[in-house]
């Protein structure tokens, strides 16, 4: 057996080999031995980056969040802002669809999602509402986001099979009987293929309750920008 290289292991060197095994091997891939391998390490190496697989997924999650924020900036409106913050997390996510199928239902604790969190929060103070609401709305908002990137993901690791059969629904939509389906036949011509994300859709009209929901005038909190990732460690739990 060659000689174990050596590398300088780091959280950020760790996660990338994660995020490279899941996208290539699927969620099942992700094992200390498995990182090590791909890394030329041994397994007990990793260990003293990570605790625990779990500990993995809430960083690789973390890593999504980075990747979404990365050249980010509040607009000019707080809805603006809402609706591209948004679009990044949901694009991160759906874009790695085997990592979110792990990671979009966790809390990371890290720095990167908590960033997320502060702009949403205050893009919703900029828009009016107190405390209370912001809180609920955000997340709300961003349980919107990740339920959709999974949604998206979990069709995406279907099988080419399944997956092309579900494409055919619209199909089996319009073929039902007009005097029955009187509302589905005027409709169906206008149904979106189900292989086309409808998460734009559905991103404005939870921007247009929460317009509905604004008070009239507009808070007069000053807007703030979360640092980049990296220059404040968060705690990590």
């Amino acid at each position: 057996m060659p000689p174990r290289r050596t590398v300088a292991l780091s959280q950020e060197l760790i996660v990338t080999a994660c995020l490279e095994l899941v996208e290539s091997g699927g969620p099942g891939a992700l094992t200390f031995r498995n990182i090590g391998r791909r890394l030329g390490v041994d397994a007990t190496a990793v260990y003293r980056h990570f605790r625990d697989k779990d500990d993995l997924v809430r960083a690789l999650a973390d890593r999504l969040y980075e990747e979404a924020l990365a050249g980010f900036a509040p607009g000019e409106d707080w809805l603006d802002t809402l609706r591209d913050a948004a679009m990044r997390v949901y694009r991160a996510f759906a874009g790695h669809p085997q990592a979110a199928v792990l990671a979009a239902s966790r809390s990371t604790r890290r720095e990167a999602e908590i960033n997320a969190i502060e702009v949403l929060l205050d893009a919703l103070r900029q828009g009016g509402f107190e405390p209370p609401e912001a809180a609920r709305y955000e997340r709300a908002l961003g349980d919107h986001v990740l339920a959709w990137a999974a949604f998206e993901a979990s069709f995406v690791m279907l099988p080419p099979e399944v997956r092309e059969g579900d494409a055919g629904a619209p199909l089996v939509y319009a073929a039902q009987s007009r005097e029955r389906y009187p509302r589905l036949a005027e409709c169906a011509p206008h149904l979106p293929p189900v292989t086309v994300p409808q998460f734009e859709t559905a991103l404005e009209i939870f921007l247009v309750g929460l317009r509905t929901l604004a008070p009239e005038r507009p808070s007069d909190t000053e807007p703030v920008t979360p640092g980049p990732v990296g220059t404040e460690p968060a705690g990590q739990g």
